[in-house]
């Protein structure tokens, strides 16, 4: 899906997204020994121990014989080699903020909030529930305070209006979602070159549907494909987003959407792209044909892109395929969405009894040497480093059970400390021919699509977007739904139904839905804040080295 989408409940980053980043098994150590689980090294502490209570999701996938959320091997581990003592306080997942609020309520709130959901932090916010952390961390921190002098972003992403900080931030390696790669041994076939702009890409995907780049003599190939996410990749190349900044503004545009269509509508109507494209709801189809040696050029999540990358180079083992750029439009060069490096997960209570323990705590977490234990476990116990320094598991059975529920007790940790052994999901240090050559491609993915010179084309990424009302949030999703389902008639309706009529059609649904009110909200909202918030530009200058 695109990351146009606004979020019901604000904005709320992908969870699955970001865990893909914490493999448990797979990261490259850089610390030496830890302690087992429940042992203890904590000599720096002298005299007994301050008490603070932090909140976990319960998403009731713990092993039984592992114990609880609030205690098990980890919790045990924290407590005896941290500075302080930690009771955990279980929220359900799913119901996360009633029982936050009915905690809140009652003056049993914890005293650190892990939590995703932005829109309900800044609820909190709101109500003066949540604790300034600009002094906290002057005076209280060292670890953590590296992290924000290394990256000034997280201090413009976790202040608020009054222009105090009020959040932690996970720190973790920017990561390509998506990406665009092609049929090179199609290109050196037909005597073609990478496509660099549109007009070259509708070119080059015609000609893989009708010059028979395969050779069997059949008329069996697509050019391009449409289906699930590929049309809103196709969007990117023209900037076809709802709100953009254009001449210093933020503003609703409607007039990339008809070029947008226009192209897609072109490929549909000389048999380009599968004419079933729009019932190829999650893109299986697409998949089939690009496994199959049916597909010249394909638009998907990477994850999908390497899943049948193997099929492809087994079923022909000369199929070629490199990773390309998005092309330029007459509005500029744009890339696919991309994982940004932050993101805010958690507060401290303005009525903590200890503000410096839970500073403390914070600081053991985002040691190297704790994210270390929080990503792989226990050297010699989860695993070993073999001679290329690669965490490898010592029993695949017994780290399923003991770390699989691991992840949400390092919500803001700087997973980027510890350095991965994978490369677009495959060891760095496999023999296996096919992993290296995904990893040649993956490697370019990220040199192509971290590129600042060519961003995702939103004014920021969705997960920074300022929280809505429901109001205006009902109008934001309306307008992204009817435009995405409106648009997508035009290309299948000929000239029953046109690009102008569908654009017209959009606008005047627009206008009806009080979209004006919304419009001038987001004007006024950027005007206050363009000097203070974080904009796409710095989604992509945060440097991991």
């Amino acid at each position: 899906m695109s990351n146009q989408k606004q979020s019901k409940k604000g904005v709320v980053l992908s969870l699955a997204a970001v865990m893909s980043l914490a493999t448990v098994v797979t990261a490259c150590s850089s610390t030496g020994n830890q302690n087992k689980a429940g042992e203890s090294n904590n000599n720096a502490s002298e005299g007994k121990k301050s008490n603070i209570t932090v909140s976990i999701y319960d998403r009731g996938q713990i092993p039984k014989e592992e114990g609880t959320y609030a205690e098990n091997r980890w919790t045990k581990w924290v407590n005896a080699n941290g500075p302080v003592n930690v009771k955990y306080i279980p929220v359900p997942r799913n119901e996360s903020q009633q029982k936050y609020s009915m905690m809140f309520a009652a003056g049993e709130a914890p005293d650190l909030i892990l939590e995703f959901d932005n829109a309900f932090v800044n609820t909190l916010w709101g109500q003066k529930q949540l604790m300034p952390l600009n002094d906290l961390i002057e005076k209280h921190s060292t670890e953590y305070k590296k992290q924000l002098e290394k990256f000034p972003q997280i201090k413009k992403l976790a202040t608020k209006p009054d222009g105090k900080m009020y959040e932690f931030s996970r720190i973790t390696k920017p990561e390509v979602l998506a990406t665009m790669v092609i049929r090179k041994d199609w290109l050196d076939k037909l005597n073609l070159k990478v496509p660099e702009t549109v007009e070259e890409l509708y070119a080059v995907a015609d000609a893989f549907a009708n010059k028979d780049p395969d050779g069997n003599g059949k008329k069996d190939t697509f050019g391009i494909n449409l289906s699930q996410s590929a049309s809103y990749y196709v969007d990117a190349m023209f900037q076809n987003e709802m709100f953009i900044i254009d001449k210093g503004e933020l503003i609703r545009q409607f007039d990339r959407i008809k070029p947008a269509y226009d192209f897609k509508k072109k490929l549909f109507e000389n048999g380009i792209v599968d004419k079933d494209f729009l019932t190829d709801k999650n893109g299986q189809k697409a998949e089939q044909d690009f496994a199959s040696g049916r597909l010249g050029i394909f638009l998907a999540y990477n994850t999908v892109v390497s899943k049948n990358f193997d099929t492809l180079k087994k079923a022909d083992p000369n199929a070629q395929i490199v990773a390309m750029p998005f092309p330029k439009s007459p509005f500029g060069q744009f890339g696919p969405e991309i994982n940004p490096a932050l993101q805010l997960t958690a507060s401290v209570n303005a009525q903590a009894k200890d503000p410096a323990a839970v500073m403390k705590y914070v600081d053991f977490m985002v040691k190297q040497s704790t994210v270390e234990v929080f990503t792989n476990g226990i050297e010699g116990e989860h695993y070993k480093k073999d001679a290329n320094g690669c965490a490898q598991p010592i029993d695949p059975a017994k780290n399923k059970t003991e770390l699989s529920y691991i992840n949400d007790y390092k919500l803001f940790m700087p997973l980027y400390l510890v350095k991965n052994c994978l490369v677009g999901g495959r060891s760095e240090y496999s023999t296996n021919p096919l992993d290296q050559e995904w990893i040649k491609i993956a490697k370019e993915m990220d040199k192509i699509y971290l590129d600042p010179a060519r961003p995702h084309p939103g004014f920021t990424h969705a997960k920074f977007r300022p929280s809505l009302d429901k109001e205006l949030n009902t109008i934001f999703n309306d307008g992204w739904n009817t435009m995405n389902d409106t648009m997508a008639k035009t290309i299948v309706s000929g000239s029953s139904y046109t690009v102008d009529q569908g654009v017209k059609d959009v606008k005047d649904a627009w206008d009806k839905s009080g979209g004006k009110k919304l419009e001038d909200w987001y004007k006024n909202w950027y005007k206050e804040n363009k000097n203070s918030w974080l904009f796409m530009d710095d989604v992509y200058k945060m440097k991991m080295e």
